[in-house]
C-alpha cells in the first residue's frame, strides 16, 4: 500500500511540472535603436567612448541577470520552489513549495495519528492482558507444555518468579508487574519451550512486549477473555481480545507507514527541485543575443562607417 502510494504521488508531481514548466520567452521589440531584443541601451557602451576604431564592436556591458544553476539548485534542495523562483519560474516554484508544504504536513497528521493508535492499543493491553494470568498458567502446565519438564518443578520456577510458593491473583498485581522477577520468568519460558513457545517476554512497556503479547499465540492466556481450561497442545489462541488488539497495533502501524511514505516523497520532492531548477537557471541564460558590429568601409568618397547587425540563438 505505501509503495503504491508513493509510486501515484511521484507521478502526479511529474504529471503536473511537466504541464507546469516554463519556456523563457523571446523578446522582439522591433525597436532595436532602443532595445536590442531585452537589452536596453542604456546597458550597452563601447570599449572607449571617445574613440572609435575599425571593427569596434557594440557589446552588452554587464551580465548581471546570468542565474547560476548550482546556486539555483541548492536553494531548492534547501527549500524547494525556491531555486525555481530565483530562476524566474515562479510557476513551477509553487508548485515545488506547496507540494513540500502538503508532503510535511501529511507525514506530521499521520505520525500524530500513529501515537494516538499507538496510546489506544496500549491502553487496551494494560486494562486486558496480564503477566501474572500468563505466568501462572504456564506454570500450572509445565509438563503438558514440555513433557521433559516435570510438574514438580512447579513450586521452584513460582519461588523464583514470585518470590513465594503461593499462587498469586493477577488482579494484585498488575502492570508494571513489580510482583514478577523477569529474569526468573524468562528462563522458566527458555526450560519448557516447546509446543509453540518460542519467545521469552520482553520487560514491561518495551516496544516488543506490546508486539508479542498480540501476536504470538504463546502469550493468549494472558488475555482476561482467554479460556484458561483448554490445554490442547500446541496451543492456539482462543481469545477474541488478543485479535483485536492484533488489529489496534496493525491500525497504528498502518499510519506510521503513510507518514513514513510521505517523509520519503518530501525529501524526493527536496531533489526533483533542485534538479528542476538547476535546469531551469540554464534555460534562463540560454536567450536571444543581438550584436551590433561597425566598421569603416572604403568607398569612392573616402571611408564611411558601416553597421552590421548579428543575432544568435543559443539552444
Amino acid at each position: 500500500m505505501a509503495a503504491k502510494t508513493l509510486s501515484l504521488i511521484l507521478f502526479f508531481m511529474i504529471s503536473v511540472i511537466a504541464v507546469a514548466g516554463e519556456k523563457q520567452p523571446m523578446h522582439l521589440t522591433g525597436n532595436p535603436t532602443v532595445d536590442f531584443f531585452g537589452i536596453s541601451s542604456r546597458s550597452l557602451a563601447f570599449s572607449d567612448t571617445n574613440r572609435m576604431t575599425n571593427n569596434q564592436e557594440l557589446v552588452p556591458a554587464s551580465d548581471d541577470q546570468t542565474k547560476s544553476p548550482w546556486i539555483a539548485g541548492i536553494l531548492s534542495l534547501a527549500i524547494p520552489g525556491s531555486g525555481e523562483v530565483y530562476s524566474g519560474s515562479y510557476v513551477k516554484g509553487a508548485i515545488f513549495f506547496v507540494a513540500d508544504v502538503a508532503f510535511w504536513t501529511t507525514a506530521h497528521l499521520y505520525d500524530k495519528k500513529g501515537d494516538h493508535q499507538t496510546d489506544v492499543f496500549q491502553d487496551f493491553a494494560n486494562a486486558h492482558w496480564n503477566a501474572v494470568r500468563y505466568a501462572n498458567w504456564t506454570l500450572e502446565n509445565l509438563n503438558t507444555i514440555n513433557p521433559g519438564v516435570p510438574q514438580s518443578n512447579e513450586n521452584s520456577y513460582r519461588m523464583g518468579i514470585y518470590g513465594t510458593t503461593n499462587t498469586v491473583d493477577p488482579n494484585t498485581c498488575g502492570p508494571p508487574f513489580g510482583c514478577i522477577n523477569w529474569v526468573a520468568l524468562n528462563n522458566m519460558e527458555r526450560d519448557v519451550a516447546n509446543n509453540g513457545y518460542t519467545h521469552s517476554l520482553p520487560y514491561y512497556n518495551q516496544q516488543q512486549y506490546y508486539e508479542l503479547i498480540g501476536k504470538y499465540d504463546q502469550f493468549s492466556r494472558g488475555w482476561d477473555d482467554a479460556d484458561l481450561t483448554d490445554i490442547t497442545m500446541p496451543i492456539k489462541r482462543n481469545s477474541k481480545r488478543m485479535t483485536e488488539y492484533s488489529e489496534m497495533r496493525a491500525q497504528a502501524n498502518n499510519y506510521y507507514d503513510v507518514a513514513s511514505t510521505f517523509v520519503s516523497v518530501a525529501v524526493i520532492n527536496h531533489f526533483l527541485s533542485a534538479i528542476d531548477a538547476f535546469w531551469s537557471a540554464t534555460r534562463y541564460n540560454k536567450s536571444l543575443h543581438a550584436e551590433l558590429k561597425m566598421r569603416m568601409q572604403p568607398t569612392s568618397v573616402g571611408l564611411l562607417p558601416m553597421t552590421e547587425a548579428r543575432i544568435r540563438y543559443d539552444f
